[in-house]
């Protein structure tokens, strides 16, 4: 009796194990959908808002003009403030240099650049002739071609290239023309970059105290990764498109190439795009600047193409390098998609969007690849 009394719990205890296991396994099984299911329910949720923001992008405009404006003088901002300055001091002071930038953009440089895109769009510009005489030229220097054939590639070539100098400028043109229907909304900007930039702590802090405990900590870091990229992207493009885009129409006017306003305006523009922006950025430039001689269609290439050694080879490793962290193929292909379901819009967007894509699937799903 003493010894079975003894050996009683023994028993139980043993057969209680596979019990006790088999209702662990259960429990992180459990435990697992349910974090399954919580990622996937975010990565819906987040989502469903990019849609409605793509749907309601109108409205969201102001917003994102002051996402940018915030980016940009975060670092003045931390700059001052590093040297003893009070915060909402700096802050002011950055939204007045910000402000009165974007006004001066309204008043003195938008209205000229609408109506010389106007005028390249009408055909007013005259290059074409001058593209044709270059062309003529060239069809009589070429002796290797059947009679004929040089002047007919020539043409061909001249015709294509106005379309394409038309087609840049008629994108360009609208781009402006939304710019200018939405003034009073783009005007909200910079008030609501200077909130955003004043309050962007209590902004975060709000945002976590949403979140639940068990997943705050994976959310944040998350949001965090998104934040650097898009700030480092943002900041990298407006240096350089500004760099590129002054630099070209500076040295356009010093060749005296007419309309070095838009051209200067649509190389900047156009250095958003990766790889392809500086040479879609060289083609007006070098074809406008044709309309006043040979020579100086050179010499507006071979200053394209300092300004473009000057950015890819000081500027953009010390400002931009990799802060998007995305393979070459993933930016093409990006381009290519975002192009063809928002047309220039989806252009300009499809490497900050994609980055932002990536960084989320490599929270939620950490077996996502993702170049580094």
């Amino acid at each position: 009796m003493h010894c079975h009394g003894i050996a009683q719990p023994v028993l139980v205890k043993r057969r209680s194990e596979p019990t006790r296991l088999a209702a662990e396994e259960e429990c992180t099984t459990e435990q697992r959908r349910g974090g399954n299911l919580r990622k996937a329910a975010i990565a819906l949720g987040m989502l469903a808002a990019f849609v409605v923001a793509i749907q309601a992008r109108q409205a969201f405009t102001p917003f994102l003009v002051a996402i940018a404006i915030s980016y940009t003088i975060s670092p003045l901002v931390r700059f001052a403030e590093a040297r003893g300055a009070n915060r909402a001091a700096a802050i002011f002071t950055a939204y007045v240099i910000v402000t009165a930038t974007i006004g001066f953009s309204l008043a003195f440089v938008i209205p000229p650049l609408a109506n010389q895109l106007n005028e390249i769009v009408s055909g007013k510009a005259g290059a074409g002739t001058a593209l044709n005489g270059i062309a003529e030229d060239w069809s009589k220097r070429v002796h290797f071609l059947p009679k004929g054939a040089a002047a007919g590639l020539a043409s061909a070539a001249v015709a294509r290239a106005e379309a394409y100098v038309r087609e840049i400028a008629r994108a360009a043109g609208k781009a402006v023309s939304s710019v200018m229907s939405q003034l009073a909304s783009i005007m909200l900007a910079p008030v609501i970059a200077f909130y955003l930039t004043r309050d962007v702590d209590i902004i975060s802090r709000r945002f976590s105290s949403w979140i639940p405990s068990r997943s705050r900590d994976s959310v944040m870091r998350m949001v965090s990764d998104i934040d650097q990229a898009l700030a480092g992207w943002v900041r990298g493009q407006v240096i350089v498109c500004t760099f590129v885009g002054v630099a070209t129409g500076v040295s356009l006017a010093l060749l005296k190439v007419e309309f070095a306003l838009p051209i200067g305006f649509l190389a900047g523009v156009l250095e958003i795009i990766p790889y392809f922006g500086p040479v879609f950025g060289m083609v007006p430039a070098v074809l406008m600047a044709a309309q006043r001689s040979t020579v100086t269609a050179v010499l507006a290439a071979v200053a394209f193409v300092g300004i473009q050694q000057v950015e890819s080879v000081i500027i953009s490793p010390r400002i931009v390098g990799e802060c998007v962290g995305l393979h070459p193929l993933v930016v093409i292909g990006a381009l290519l998609v975002g192009g063809s379901l928002f047309g220039v819009v989806g252009i300009l967007l499809a490497v900050p969007v994609t980055a932002v894509i990536a960084i989320m699937a490599s929270r939620l799903f950490p077996g996502f690849p993702v170049d580094e």
